[in-house]
């Protein structure tokens, strides 16, 4: 039971970083380069610092060649995070607003991986960088408590994201 569990959180980061792939990832920077090597993947992570306060950083992860789902050709795959829980949460337009009016800052509740379903999201964190995402964008949340977190604010639609916990 428990190798079954096991296979199916790799499973589900692998769906989870595939369907971004799938949704031509732009990952949110404005200096982000569009990929065009399939073994190479690139996303943001949002994670904290010794002094609690959050950053941005692109990670770019190697993908190997597997076979993946024969007789189908291989694909590539990489960068395999155990999950335990995948679901989508849908966003008011302008979710987060006022957070950023008050400066109030959050940290993510748990370690989560999210893909950008639909919509306009704005993150920024303590450092003062603002990142736009757009559907496709892939981020590593790490931000959890003691960290001082992060705003999310949702554009002028609704927002759904897909999360991998």
């Amino acid at each position: 039971m428990a190798a079954g569990k096991s296979i199916m959180r790799q499973v589900g980061a692998a769906l989870m970083i595939s369907s971004a792939v799938a949704l031509g990832a732009n990952f949110g920077s404005s200096t982000a380069k569009a990929e065009d090597d399939a073994s190479r993947f690139t996303y943001v992570r949002l994670h904290c610092t010794a002094d609690n306060q959050s950053h941005f950083t692109d990670v770019t992860i190697e993908l190997a060649k597997e076979n993946f789902a024969p007789p189908a050709s291989p694909i590539a795959i990489g960068g395999n995070k155990p999950t335990s829980r995948a679901f989508v949460a849908g966003f008011e337009a302008h979710w987060g607003a006022a957070d950023l009016q008050n400066h109030l800052n959050h940290p993510a509740p748990a370690v989560q991986l999210f893909t950008v379903l639909r919509g306009l999201f704005s993150i920024t964190v303590t450092d003062g960088e603002t990142r736009q995402l757009h559907a496709g964008d892939v981020v590593l949340l790490e931000d959890i408590t003691p960290c001082r977190g992060h705003i999310t604010v949702v554009g002028d639609e609704p927002g759904f994201l897909l999360f991998a916990r």
